[in-house]
């Protein structure tokens, strides 16, 4: 059977119409595939990134807790003072510290941050004596009530082997206070 030749014009001019929108489609699939690939390397890069200031705050937050603690240390040791009147020679010899180098209390500290936080260094602990002015209420007319201490700050290094050795720190500045039946009289009473 023969086709008119109009027909016949129509389907040979379809056919290639036919195959240039197949080969779109083809270019639309790849295109959509590689804009999904792109998608979610940049969700796996986000998560990745996530992860790591996860690591950090948690770093972070063990760095305050072992600082507080040690800070509570010293606290204990200003307030009980044992075979007599606590000095700052006695804290500052025993509690401060620098590179692992210190008093009793300090090779502890240093040890169990080292130990606990990956990539810390030794802390730095630093004491400097000083006199806190209190304002006796109960006193008429109120009067001020000096009472010797210290200021003592912790300073905690790390380093994240995941962020290109980047050095991260954490530091608390604390002051003590000398607790004694004098002192509490003067400011409570």
């Amino acid at each position: 059977m023969k086709l008119p030749h109009n027909q016949m014009k129509q389907s040979k001019l379809s056919k290639p119409k036919q195959r240039n929108a197949r080969g779109f489609m083809l270019v639309e699939v790849l295109v959509s595939i590689l804009l999904f690939a792109l998608g979610i390397v940049a969700l796996v890069s986000l998560q990745a990134r996530s992860l790591g200031i996860t690591d950090d705050a948690q770093y972070r937050a063990e760095a305050m807790h072992y600082a507080n603690a040690y800070v509570g240390m010293i606290w204990a040791a200003a307030g009980v003072p044992s075979g007599g009147v606590v000095t700052d020679e006695k804290l500052i010899k025993q509690f401060s510290g620098i590179e692992g180098e210190g008093g009793l209390g300090y090779k502890d500290f240093s040890h169990q941050v080292t130990a606990d936080i990956p990539g810390a260094h030794p802390p730095e602990v630093t004491m400097s004596p000083t006199t806190f002015t209190f304002i006796n209420r109960a006193a008429s007319p109120p009067q001020p009530v000096q009472i010797p201490g210290v200021m003592v700050t912790i300073t905690i290094h790390w380093i994240d082997r995941q962020e290109n050795d980047t050095i991260h720190t954490y530091t608390q500045t604390s002051s003590v206070a000398y607790n004694s039946k004098a002192t509490a009289t003067q400011i409570f009473m």
